[in-house]
Protein backbone atom coordinates (compact mmCIF):
# COMPACT_ATOMS: atom_id res chain seq x y z
CA UNK A 1 0.00 0.00 0.00
CA UNK A 2 1.32 3.33 -0.09
CA UNK A 3 2.80 5.48 2.25
CA UNK A 4 1.45 8.30 3.80
CA UNK A 5 2.71 11.06 5.98
CA UNK A 6 3.36 15.06 5.64
CA UNK A 7 6.02 15.99 3.23
CA UNK A 8 9.93 16.62 5.15
CA UNK A 9 11.48 19.33 4.45
CA UNK A 10 13.58 19.73 1.28
CA UNK A 11 16.81 18.89 1.29
CA UNK A 12 19.59 22.23 0.52
CA UNK A 13 19.00 23.89 -3.01
CA UNK A 14 20.82 22.62 -5.60
CA UNK A 15 23.12 25.68 -5.79
CA UNK A 16 25.43 23.56 -8.43
CA UNK A 17 27.86 20.75 -8.34
CA UNK A 18 30.15 20.98 -5.53
CA UNK A 19 33.96 19.64 -6.31
CA UNK A 20 33.88 17.35 -2.87
CA UNK A 21 31.49 15.13 -4.71
CA UNK A 22 32.80 15.54 -8.23
CA UNK A 23 29.53 17.21 -8.89
CA UNK A 24 27.24 17.60 -12.32
CA UNK A 25 28.67 20.77 -13.29
CA UNK A 26 31.50 19.37 -15.07
CA UNK A 27 28.78 17.45 -17.05
CA UNK A 28 27.26 19.92 -20.03
CA UNK A 29 31.47 19.32 -20.74
CA UNK A 30 31.45 15.38 -20.97
CA UNK A 31 30.77 13.62 -24.06
CA UNK A 32 27.81 10.80 -24.09
CA UNK A 33 28.39 7.23 -24.66
CA UNK A 34 32.14 6.74 -24.21
CA UNK A 35 32.14 10.19 -22.49
CA UNK A 36 -1.96 -7.95 -17.40
CA UNK A 37 -3.00 -7.98 -20.91
CA UNK A 38 -5.32 -6.10 -22.89
CA UNK A 39 -9.69 -5.99 -22.26
CA UNK A 40 -10.86 -8.37 -24.51
CA UNK A 41 -8.21 -10.04 -25.76
CA UNK A 42 -8.43 -13.21 -26.35
CA UNK A 43 -6.63 -16.19 -24.33
CA UNK A 44 -6.65 -19.59 -24.83
CA UNK A 45 -9.45 -21.70 -25.80
CA UNK A 46 -11.01 -23.13 -22.77
CA UNK A 47 -11.65 -27.11 -22.97
CA UNK A 48 -14.81 -28.06 -24.87
CA UNK A 49 -17.76 -28.87 -22.67
CA UNK A 50 -15.41 -27.94 -19.33
CA UNK A 51 -16.41 -24.22 -18.59
CA UNK A 52 -12.45 -23.10 -17.95
CA UNK A 53 -11.83 -20.00 -17.35
CA UNK A 54 -9.88 -17.00 -19.72
CA UNK A 55 -6.76 -16.31 -17.92
CA UNK A 56 -7.31 -16.11 -13.80
CA UNK A 57 -8.51 -12.59 -12.66
CA UNK A 58 -10.38 -10.68 -9.95
CA UNK A 59 -13.79 -11.73 -9.86
CA UNK A 60 -15.34 -14.08 -12.44
CA UNK A 61 -17.12 -13.07 -15.47
CA UNK A 62 -20.57 -11.81 -14.68
CA UNK A 63 -22.54 -13.89 -17.43
CA UNK A 64 -22.35 -15.57 -20.57
CA UNK A 65 -25.33 -15.42 -22.95
CA UNK A 66 -26.13 -18.47 -24.79
CA UNK A 67 -24.21 -17.21 -27.96
CA UNK A 68 -21.40 -17.27 -25.27
CA UNK A 69 -20.93 -13.34 -24.26
CA UNK A 70 -19.43 -12.77 -21.06
CA UNK A 71 -18.39 -9.68 -19.56
CA UNK A 72 -16.31 -9.09 -16.20
CA UNK A 73 -17.13 -7.88 -13.31
CA UNK A 74 -15.93 -5.15 -11.48
CA UNK A 75 -12.85 -6.37 -10.11
CA UNK A 76 -11.91 -7.11 -6.23
CA UNK A 77 -9.01 -7.55 -4.50
CA UNK A 78 -8.70 -11.42 -4.17
CA UNK A 79 -5.05 -12.55 -4.87
CA UNK A 80 -6.09 -15.13 -7.31
CA UNK A 81 -9.08 -13.92 -8.90
CA UNK A 82 -11.99 -15.71 -10.13
CA UNK A 83 -11.16 -19.20 -12.38
CA UNK A 84 -14.22 -19.40 -13.97
CA UNK A 85 -17.70 -19.66 -14.68
CA UNK A 86 -20.24 -21.32 -11.87
CA UNK A 87 -22.52 -23.62 -13.89
CA UNK A 88 -22.97 -24.71 -17.92
CA UNK A 89 -26.20 -24.12 -19.29
CA UNK A 90 -27.96 -26.67 -21.70
CA UNK A 91 -27.26 -24.10 -24.42
CA UNK A 92 -23.59 -22.79 -23.76
CA UNK A 93 -24.51 -20.43 -21.12
CA UNK A 94 -22.07 -19.75 -18.51
CA UNK A 95 -22.83 -17.22 -15.19
CA UNK A 96 -19.35 -15.90 -13.79
CA UNK A 97 -18.97 -16.94 -9.95
CA UNK A 98 -18.93 -13.24 -7.79
CA UNK A 99 -16.66 -15.61 -4.90
CA UNK A 100 -14.04 -15.83 -7.53
CA UNK A 101 -13.90 -19.50 -7.24
CA UNK A 102 -16.34 -20.84 -9.57
CA UNK A 103 -16.60 -24.05 -10.87
CA UNK A 104 -16.76 -25.39 -14.38
CA UNK A 105 -20.36 -26.36 -15.35
CA UNK A 106 -20.82 -28.82 -18.38
CA UNK A 107 -21.70 -26.18 -20.10
CA UNK A 108 -19.67 -22.86 -22.66
CA UNK A 109 -16.69 -20.71 -21.47
CA UNK A 110 -16.68 -18.11 -18.70
CA UNK A 111 -14.93 -14.42 -20.00
CA UNK A 112 -11.78 -13.79 -18.61
CA UNK A 113 -12.20 -11.25 -15.74
CA UNK A 114 -9.93 -7.88 -15.12
CA UNK A 115 -6.28 -8.86 -14.76
CA UNK A 116 -4.62 -10.66 -12.01
CA UNK A 117 -5.99 -9.49 -8.13
CA UNK A 118 -7.26 -6.24 -8.61
CA UNK A 119 -6.31 -5.08 -12.08
CA UNK A 120 -8.57 -3.22 -13.17
CA UNK A 121 -11.19 -0.82 -11.53
CA UNK A 122 -14.00 -1.87 -13.68
CA UNK A 123 -12.52 -5.15 -15.07
CA UNK A 124 -13.91 -5.28 -18.53
CA UNK A 125 -13.48 -8.58 -18.86
CA UNK A 126 -12.64 -10.36 -22.10
CA UNK A 127 -15.55 -11.64 -24.19
CA UNK A 128 -16.13 -15.58 -24.61
CA UNK A 129 -17.40 -15.33 -27.81
CA UNK A 130 -18.55 -19.19 -28.59
CA UNK A 131 -21.07 -20.65 -30.60
CA UNK A 132 -24.41 -21.68 -28.77
CA UNK A 133 -23.62 -24.92 -27.14
CA UNK A 134 -25.44 -28.05 -27.13
CA UNK A 135 -27.63 -29.88 -23.87
CA UNK A 136 -24.16 -31.22 -21.94
CA UNK A 137 -21.98 -28.34 -23.55
CA UNK A 138 -21.07 -27.64 -26.81
CA UNK A 139 -17.73 -26.30 -27.82
CA UNK A 140 -16.18 -23.18 -25.93
CA UNK A 141 -15.38 -20.03 -27.07
CA UNK A 142 -11.90 -18.46 -26.53
CA UNK A 143 -12.03 -17.29 -22.85
CA UNK A 144 -10.91 -13.44 -22.62
CA UNK A 145 -7.51 -12.86 -20.74
CA UNK A 146 -8.33 -10.08 -18.74
CA UNK A 147 -9.16 -6.21 -18.08
CA UNK A 148 -6.59 -4.91 -19.85
CA UNK A 149 -3.80 -2.49 -18.91
CA UNK A 150 -0.84 -3.31 -16.33
CA UNK A 151 -3.42 -6.31 -14.68
CA UNK A 152 -1.70 -4.87 -11.33
CA UNK A 153 -2.93 -6.85 -7.97
CA UNK A 154 -3.54 -4.60 -4.96
CA UNK A 155 -3.55 -1.74 -7.00
CA UNK A 156 -4.25 1.61 -5.41
CA UNK A 157 -6.35 3.06 -8.19
CA UNK A 158 -5.96 6.80 -8.64
CA UNK A 159 -9.29 9.25 -9.09
CA UNK A 160 -8.61 9.73 -12.79
CA UNK A 161 -9.34 5.82 -13.65
CA UNK A 162 -12.94 6.00 -16.01
CA UNK A 163 -11.66 9.30 -16.91
CA UNK A 164 -11.15 10.34 -20.20
CA UNK A 165 -7.42 10.50 -20.97
CA UNK A 166 -5.84 13.38 -22.36
CA UNK A 167 -3.44 13.01 -25.55
CA UNK A 168 -0.09 12.50 -24.76
CA UNK A 169 3.08 14.00 -25.69
CA UNK A 170 4.12 17.42 -24.36
CA UNK A 171 2.30 19.12 -21.60
CA UNK A 172 2.83 22.09 -19.67
CA UNK A 173 1.59 22.90 -15.89
CA UNK A 174 2.12 25.85 -13.89
CA UNK A 175 4.35 25.20 -11.02
CA UNK A 176 3.84 28.58 -8.29
CA UNK A 177 3.83 30.62 -11.27
CA UNK A 178 6.42 29.15 -13.72
CA UNK A 179 5.27 27.40 -16.69
CA UNK A 180 7.00 23.93 -16.71
CA UNK A 181 6.90 20.93 -19.38
CA UNK A 182 6.91 17.47 -19.17
CA UNK A 183 6.79 15.09 -22.19
CA UNK A 184 4.13 12.23 -21.43
CA UNK A 185 3.64 8.04 -22.84
CA UNK A 186 0.73 7.05 -22.74
CA UNK A 187 0.63 3.55 -23.97
CA UNK A 188 -0.87 2.23 -26.99
CA UNK A 189 -4.05 0.47 -26.18
CA UNK A 190 -4.88 2.29 -22.59
CA UNK A 191 -7.39 1.51 -21.03
CA UNK A 192 -8.93 3.92 -18.22
CA UNK A 193 -10.17 1.71 -16.43
CA UNK A 194 -7.07 -0.40 -15.12
CA UNK A 195 -4.43 1.26 -13.26
CA UNK A 196 -0.87 1.62 -14.56
CA UNK A 197 2.85 2.25 -13.12
CA UNK A 198 3.92 5.48 -13.73
CA UNK A 199 7.61 5.83 -14.19
CA UNK A 200 9.41 9.31 -13.99
CA UNK A 201 12.94 9.60 -16.30
CA UNK A 202 14.68 12.42 -15.50
CA UNK A 203 17.73 13.98 -17.99
CA UNK A 204 21.03 14.88 -17.19
CA UNK A 205 22.46 17.91 -17.39
CA UNK A 206 23.19 18.58 -20.87
CA UNK A 207 20.49 16.38 -22.37
CA UNK A 208 16.85 17.26 -22.05
CA UNK A 209 13.16 15.90 -21.79
CA UNK A 210 13.36 15.58 -25.60
CA UNK A 211 16.54 13.37 -25.76
CA UNK A 212 14.81 10.90 -22.84
CA UNK A 213 11.31 10.58 -24.52
CA UNK A 214 13.45 10.15 -28.22
CA UNK A 215 16.04 7.41 -27.03
CA UNK A 216 18.86 9.91 -27.72
CA UNK A 217 21.79 11.00 -25.64
CA UNK A 218 23.28 9.14 -23.60
CA UNK A 219 21.43 6.44 -24.84
CA UNK A 220 19.61 3.01 -24.24
CA UNK A 221 16.65 3.90 -26.00
CA UNK A 222 13.64 5.62 -25.27
CA UNK A 223 12.92 6.19 -21.55
CA UNK A 224 16.07 4.56 -20.60
CA UNK A 225 15.28 1.42 -22.40
CA UNK A 226 12.64 1.11 -19.92
CA UNK A 227 9.81 1.43 -22.00
CA UNK A 228 10.44 -1.22 -24.41
CA UNK A 229 10.39 -3.89 -21.42
CA UNK A 230 7.38 -2.41 -19.78
CA UNK A 231 5.13 -3.99 -22.65
CA UNK A 232 2.53 -0.84 -22.34
CA UNK A 233 2.23 -1.57 -18.45
CA UNK A 234 3.03 1.66 -17.78
CA UNK A 235 2.82 4.85 -17.98
CA UNK A 236 6.15 7.29 -18.76
CA UNK A 237 7.02 10.79 -18.04
CA UNK A 238 10.06 12.69 -19.24
CA UNK A 239 10.20 16.13 -17.06
CA UNK A 240 12.40 19.02 -18.46
CA UNK A 241 14.42 20.69 -16.12
CA UNK A 242 15.32 24.64 -16.10
CA UNK A 243 18.00 26.16 -17.32
CA UNK A 244 19.96 25.59 -14.88
CA UNK A 245 19.03 22.25 -14.56
CA UNK A 246 17.51 19.99 -11.09
CA UNK A 247 19.17 22.75 -8.79
CA UNK A 248 15.45 22.72 -6.26
CA UNK A 249 15.76 26.92 -5.82
CA UNK A 250 13.83 27.23 -3.27
CA UNK A 251 12.05 23.97 -3.18
CA UNK A 252 10.97 24.72 -6.84
CA UNK A 253 11.85 20.98 -8.63
CA UNK A 254 9.87 18.77 -5.51
CA UNK A 255 7.26 21.06 -5.86
CA UNK A 256 7.49 20.62 -10.14
CA UNK A 257 7.36 16.86 -8.85
CA UNK A 258 4.19 16.78 -6.72
CA UNK A 259 2.54 18.82 -8.81
CA UNK A 260 2.67 16.35 -12.32
CA UNK A 261 2.09 13.65 -9.85
CA UNK A 262 -1.19 15.16 -8.52
CA UNK A 263 -1.98 16.10 -11.93
CA UNK A 264 -1.66 12.54 -13.56
CA UNK A 265 -3.37 11.52 -10.89
CA UNK A 266 -6.45 12.60 -11.77
CA UNK A 267 -6.09 12.47 -15.30
CA UNK A 268 -4.91 9.24 -15.53
CA UNK A 269 -5.47 5.36 -14.09
CA UNK A 270 -2.65 4.86 -12.40
CA UNK A 271 -1.67 2.76 -9.27
CA UNK A 272 -0.66 5.09 -6.63
CA UNK A 273 0.93 2.44 -4.65
CA UNK A 274 3.75 2.02 -7.80
CA UNK A 275 5.07 5.39 -8.87
CA UNK A 276 8.90 5.11 -9.47
CA UNK A 277 11.78 7.55 -11.12
CA UNK A 278 14.70 7.07 -13.00
CA UNK A 279 17.48 9.16 -13.59
CA UNK A 280 21.14 9.61 -15.21
CA UNK A 281 23.91 11.75 -13.61
CA UNK A 282 22.15 15.11 -12.74
CA UNK A 283 18.78 13.47 -13.33
CA UNK A 284 20.17 10.76 -10.92
CA UNK A 285 21.01 13.53 -8.32
CA UNK A 286 17.33 14.71 -8.49
CA UNK A 287 15.96 10.83 -8.06
CA UNK A 288 17.92 10.31 -5.34
CA UNK A 289 16.89 12.97 -3.60
CA UNK A 290 12.92 13.05 -4.27
CA UNK A 291 13.16 9.60 -3.81
CA UNK A 292 14.38 10.01 -0.23
CA UNK A 293 12.15 13.30 0.76
CA UNK A 294 9.10 11.74 -0.54
CA UNK A 295 9.28 8.26 0.07
CA UNK A 296 5.72 8.34 0.78
CA UNK A 297 5.12 9.18 -3.15
CA UNK A 298 7.69 6.56 -4.82
CA UNK A 299 7.77 3.03 -4.46
CA UNK A 300 11.38 2.71 -6.01
CA UNK A 301 14.11 4.28 -7.84
CA UNK A 302 16.74 3.53 -10.17
CA UNK A 303 19.31 6.12 -10.20
CA UNK A 304 22.13 6.17 -12.49
CA UNK A 305 25.75 7.60 -12.03
CA UNK A 306 24.37 9.57 -8.84
CA UNK A 307 25.76 11.06 -6.13
CA UNK A 308 24.40 12.47 -2.43
CA UNK A 309 25.13 16.22 -3.35
CA UNK A 310 21.74 16.77 -1.90
CA UNK A 311 22.14 14.32 0.57
CA UNK A 312 19.24 11.57 1.37
CA UNK A 313 16.50 13.00 3.85
CA UNK A 314 14.55 11.04 5.74
CA UNK A 315 14.85 7.27 7.24
CA UNK A 316 12.05 5.35 5.70
CA UNK A 317 13.55 2.37 3.57
CA UNK A 318 13.15 2.73 -0.28
CA UNK A 319 13.58 0.24 -2.94
CA UNK A 320 16.95 1.32 -4.76
CA UNK A 321 18.47 0.07 -7.90
CA UNK A 322 22.19 1.97 -9.20
CA UNK A 323 24.86 1.65 -11.39
CA UNK A 324 28.16 3.36 -11.98
CA UNK A 325 30.98 3.18 -14.48
CA UNK A 326 33.69 2.16 -12.72
CA UNK A 327 36.06 4.77 -14.95
CA UNK A 328 33.80 7.56 -14.76
CA UNK A 329 35.75 10.89 -14.77
CA UNK A 330 32.73 13.22 -13.84
CA UNK A 331 30.96 11.72 -10.41
CA UNK A 332 33.60 8.90 -9.48
CA UNK A 333 32.35 5.42 -8.50
CA UNK A 334 32.88 6.08 -4.91
CA UNK A 335 30.64 8.75 -4.97
CA UNK A 336 28.11 6.03 -6.56
CA UNK A 337 28.80 3.81 -3.80
CA UNK A 338 28.59 6.19 -1.35
CA UNK A 339 24.83 6.47 -2.38
CA UNK A 340 24.66 2.24 -2.40
CA UNK A 341 25.93 2.61 0.85
CA UNK A 342 23.36 4.94 2.43
CA UNK A 343 20.33 2.63 1.47
CA UNK A 344 22.26 -0.15 2.75
CA UNK A 345 22.02 0.88 6.09
CA UNK A 346 18.49 3.23 5.45
CA UNK A 347 16.93 -0.27 4.66
CA UNK A 348 18.64 -2.03 6.92
CA UNK A 349 20.41 -4.36 4.65
CA UNK A 350 23.51 -7.02 5.17
CA UNK A 351 26.78 -5.04 4.10
CA UNK A 352 27.84 -8.04 3.28
CA UNK A 353 26.41 -8.59 -1.06
CA UNK A 354 25.87 -11.25 -3.08
CA UNK A 355 26.58 -11.54 -6.99
CA UNK A 356 23.37 -10.46 -9.32
CA UNK A 357 22.55 -10.64 -12.79
CA UNK A 358 23.39 -9.07 -15.24
CA UNK A 359 27.68 -9.43 -14.44
CA UNK A 360 28.61 -6.62 -12.04
CA UNK A 361 25.72 -6.27 -10.02
CA UNK A 362 25.71 -6.92 -6.26
CA UNK A 363 22.45 -7.66 -4.31
CA UNK A 364 21.87 -7.01 -0.04
CA UNK A 365 20.13 -9.20 1.75
CA UNK A 366 17.59 -8.78 4.66
CA UNK A 367 16.62 -5.64 3.81
CA UNK A 368 13.53 -4.24 4.68
CA UNK A 369 10.88 -6.15 3.85
CA UNK A 370 9.89 -4.54 0.43
CA UNK A 371 12.90 -2.26 0.45
CA UNK A 372 15.70 -4.16 -1.46
CA UNK A 373 18.66 -2.57 -2.46
CA UNK A 374 20.88 -3.91 -5.98
CA UNK A 375 23.66 -1.93 -6.70
CA UNK A 376 25.98 -2.28 -10.78
CA UNK A 377 29.39 -1.43 -11.60
CA UNK A 378 29.99 -1.64 -15.19
CA UNK A 379 33.18 -1.29 -17.33
CA UNK A 380 32.25 2.44 -18.71
CA UNK A 381 32.73 5.89 -17.99
CA UNK A 382 29.39 8.30 -17.21
CA UNK A 383 26.94 6.76 -18.97
CA UNK A 384 24.04 4.36 -18.52
CA UNK A 385 25.16 0.66 -18.36
CA UNK A 386 24.30 -1.07 -21.68
CA UNK A 387 21.88 -3.56 -19.83
CA UNK A 388 19.83 -0.52 -18.08
CA UNK A 389 16.33 -0.95 -19.71
CA UNK A 390 15.74 -5.07 -18.90
CA UNK A 391 17.71 -4.58 -15.76
CA UNK A 392 15.75 -1.75 -14.00
CA UNK A 393 12.77 -3.10 -15.45
CA UNK A 394 13.14 -6.58 -13.93
CA UNK A 395 14.17 -4.53 -10.25
CA UNK A 396 11.03 -2.65 -11.21
CA UNK A 397 8.04 -5.26 -12.12
CA UNK A 398 7.37 -7.56 -9.31
CA UNK A 399 6.56 -4.66 -7.01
Amino acid sequence: MRRSGPPRGWLAALAGCSLAVAACATEADSPPGAGGATSGSSGAPPTAGAGAAGTAGALGGAAGSSAGQGSGGKAGTGAGGGSGGATGGTAGTASGGTSGAGTGGAGGASGGSAGDGSGGVSGSGGSAAGASGTAGGGAAGSGGSGGGGAGLSGADPSSGCGETPPEGGLTHIDVGGTDREYIIKIPDGYQPTSPYRLIFTFHGRMYSAETVAEGGPPGSGPYYGIEAEAGGTAIFVAPQALSSSWTNEGGRDVAYVEAMIERIEGELCIDRSRIFSVGFSFGAIMTIAVGCERSDLFRAIAPMSGSLQNGCEGTEPLAYWGSHGDADPTIPLTSGQAVRDEFIARNGCDSTGVPSEPEGCTSYPNCAAGAPVTFCVFSGVHEPPPYAGSAIWDFFEPF
